[in-house]
This record gives structure tokens, sequence and C-alpha cells, in this order.
């Protein structure tokens, strides 16, 4: 029985320790150089990335909330697309679990409470958070899953981005890509049918 009991624990011991931990730099999302230390700084971006190079991210700047009149420092993320440029402010958000948006222009422009839309700090492979916040004056559940995240704080990031509805309905489904100097690589789309 105790040669058992061992084996067990022994086993579940083991997996623990075999799944992979990093830190994620805030400079993998804004494709900036990243540091040794694990530390969370807003550190200058100026890149243009994405296949058609449409996109281009910069900061950090000051923003004032026009609703909190609140001073804090974004990095804002412009596309450029056939309705025009989608403008966003991005910060780090939610204790330092990840950035997130504050503002984004589509729809007439609204303010986001408690974004959350990269992985931010020490995770590990196959780990799932969730998050609350608000867009639009309305509650939104958002969760992350990391589905591969390498051993180096430069290796690429893959990760599940989900967004729920105050219902619990889902909205959105994507697997994004972000590798270092370049911000996001890869994005799957994964539809979801109204």
């Amino acid at each position: 029985m105790k040669k058992i009991i061992f084996i067990i624990s022994f086993l579940l011991i083991t997996n623990l320790s075999l799944a992979l931990e990093r830190f994620i730099p805030l400079e993998l999302f804004t494709g900036g150089e990243i540091r040794d230390d694990t530390e969370i700084k807003f550190t200058k971006a100026n890149l243009v990335f994405g296949e058609k190079k449409r996109k281009k991210i910069v900061g950090p700047e000051d923003w004032k909330n026009p609703q909190t009149g609140k001073l804090i420092k974004v990095y804002k993320r412009t596309r450029k697309g056939q309705n025009g440029v989608k403008i966003q402010f991005f910060t780090v958000t939610n204790d330092g679990q990840c950035i997130g948006r504050v503002w984004d222009s589509r729809r007439g422009g609204r303010i986001i409470v408690n974004g959350c839309k990269f992985p931010l700090g020490v995770w590990k492979e196959g780990e799932k958070r969730a998050f609350n916040g608000y867009s639009g004056g309305k509650t939104r559940k958002i969760e992350l899953t990391i589905l591969k995240l390498g051993k180096k704080q430069k290796d690429r990031v893959k990760f599940n981005w989900k967004l729920y509805d105050g219902a619990g309905k889902l909205l959105d489904d994507n697997d994004y890509t972000f590798s270092a100097g370049k911000a996001m690589t890869k994005l799957n789309d994964k539809k979801i049918s109204k």
C-alpha cells in the first residue's frame, strides 16, 4: 500500500513540475526589445506589424479617461482597413495579469473597464484564467488559456481568447500568436454563428 501511495504521489509531483511556466513580458505584445528581468514596464514601442503592414503600436503615452478624468499610461494600436482607421488604447489591467483595451474607436468610441487581451506575468502552459469587465456599459467575461508557452521570455506565446456576454453566451473565440520583435504574428478567428 505504501508503494502505491508513493508511486501516485511521485507521478502527481512529477506531472505538476513538468508544466511549463514562465514570465510573459509586455514587450511581446508591443514588439519591443525583451529584457532579462521579470518586471512589467511601460517600455518604448513604435512598431508596424502584420502581414500587410497595416497595424501599428506606439507608446507609451498619457491618456485621460473621459469618464473618470484619470490620467493613465497607454499604448495606441491602429489598424488601417476598408472602413478607415481603427484606434485602440491598451494598458496593464487586472493586477498586472494582462494588458487590455481601455478605449476602442469602433461603434462611435467606447470605454472598456477591466479589458484583457494579452496575458502578462507568470503563466503556465495550459493555464486558464477568467476576468470580468465592462464594454459599452455591458458586462463581459474574458477567458485566456495558454496553448503554447516556451521556456524563455523571448519564445513566442500562443493563447486562446474568449469573450462572453453577461448571460454567458460566447461572442468571440480567437487563437493568437505573439512573437518577439514582431508583436502579433498570427490570428485564428473562430467564427461564431450569431
